[in-house]
């Protein structure tokens, strides 16, 4: 059992990751991030709210899909933990420096586009393609196949990437997370049948194109906690470690070399402690090292003394020194205090997001980012999301989005 300064601590670095309140995305973004430290957080807080998990641990099973239909064959076999979608709603924290607005700060950053699209299905921002495009799934109604679009703020319209398709008897079935290196984009979608847990990854070409099933997971092994793309294969990690990946085409799933005990950051980066924060079960946890899969480079995390909790992308890392966080280099310099509230990784590289501020590392600027619907979110990407967007009037059901694009803002800003 932990003691009352274990627990304490615990506490107040959940809070400090807290997500801010997104209606949206209480549907289903993100639901299998967070559940687990949600539900303690808000158990042990008596933080008035409801928030229901269930695990299963069982044998994951890999079966490659060549199109749209893959068979089941077992490959290889994993064992982890997944917890069932479910509808959250939490906290939005507060703030703690107000900061300039980002429409002042970084104009050509910011822009107004539609909530829907042409059909009327709710628009969800994955992340920035670039300084002018988006990335972005339209939802229909619960049930039915959606599609992945991108948004072009210069020329002011959108385009579809390809439908997702959606798998004949499997139930809760919606997509996770995306992610893309600018030629392809990948995608996973979670959903279960006859009670087993089963996810699909999925692949499409940007320019277009019907989208192909890459590999099916069931058991344990649907407990995906990252995924990304390498030009020729869609990658991926579970909840217990380990980067898996598969070809586009014919081939086998298999393990990344030199990737046993890692978690997907964005590939090509991984590090040794989760990505998914269920470093909460164990506070005081920190990333011991930053690998780069594709060349098998490895770098050492310079710990300080009293660190806790540091997770770190290729240059930079964020963690806390007892009640203060903070972020540093990889190499150990370049501390600096934070506010509370900000992100475990940093976009970019460069900035770090706290529900409605963005921070540059690079220039120790603070941005906020104007909310008049009264909430704000991030994209569904698996790596850290270059969008924060929210509603341009009150509620969950805007007719247009404000957005931020930090992959629009010059490097000397």
């Amino acid at each position: 059992m932990r003691t009352e300064d274990q627990l304490s601590g615990a506490l107040r670095d959940a809070a400090d990751r807290a997500p801010e309140l997104d209606l949206l995305a209480g549907v289903g973004e993100r639901r299998r991030r967070r559940t687990r430290r949600r539900a303690q957080l808000l158990a042990a807080a008596a933080v008035v709210g409801v928030v229901s998990t269930s695990t299963v641990v069982a044998q994951g099973v890999f079966s490659s899909g060549g199109g749209e239909e893959a068979a089941a064959s077992p490959t290889t076999t994993t064992t982890v933990t997944k917890p069932h979608p479910t509808r959250t709603v939490t906290v939005r924290p507060t703030t703690q420096a107000k900061g300039i607005p980002a429409d002042k700060l970084w104009p050509q950053a910011v822009f107004q586009m539609p909530a829907k699209n042409a059909d009327g299905w709710r628009y969800r921002p994955i992340t920035g393609l670039n300084a002018t495009e988006v990335l972005l799934t339209a939802e229909p109604s619960s049930g039915k196949a959606g599609k992945i679009e991108v948004y072009d703020a210069k020329a002011g319209k959108s385009r579809v990437v390809t439908e997702i398709p959606r798998t004949r008897g499997l139930e809760q079935y919606f997509l996770q997370t995306a992610s893309t290196d600018g030629t392809n984009v990948v995608w996973f979608s979670s959903g279960s049948k006859g009670g087993n847990a089963v996810t699909e990854l999925w692949w499409a070409p940007l320019s277009g194109g019907k989208a192909k099933l890459a590999v099916t997971l069931t058991g344990g092994g649907a407990a995906v906690e990252a995924i990304g793309v390498d030009g020729e294969n869609v990658v991926w990690s579970p909840r217990k470690g380990g980067v898996y990946r598969k070809p586009f085409g014919n081939g086998a799933p298999n393990r990344v070399p030199k990737s046993d005990g890692l978690r997907l950051i964005s590939w090509p980066w991984a590090g040794d402690a989760s990505t998914d924060d269920e470093e909460f079960e164990t506070p005081g946890y920190n990333q011991s090292k930053v690998v780069n899969l594709a060349d098998g480079t490895e770098t050492k995390v310079v710990i300080k003394d009293g660190m806790k909790d540091l997770r770190c992308g290729p240059v930079w890392c964020r963690g806390r020194q007892g009640t203060t966080s903070v972020v540093q280099r990889v190499d150990g310099t370049g501390v600096k205090k934070l506010p509370k509230g900000f992100r475990m990784y940093a976009i970019l590289d460069r900035f770090l997001r706290s529900a409605d501020t963005v921070y540059d590392l690079n220039t120790g600027k603070l941005a906020r980012i104007a909310t008049p619907g009264g909430w704000s979110s991030d994209g569904t990407s698996s790596a850290p999301s270059t969008i924060v967007y929210g509603g341009t009037t009150k509620g969950a059901n805007p007719d247009k989005y404000w957005v931020l694009n930090l992959a629009a803002v010059p490097p000397a800003q």
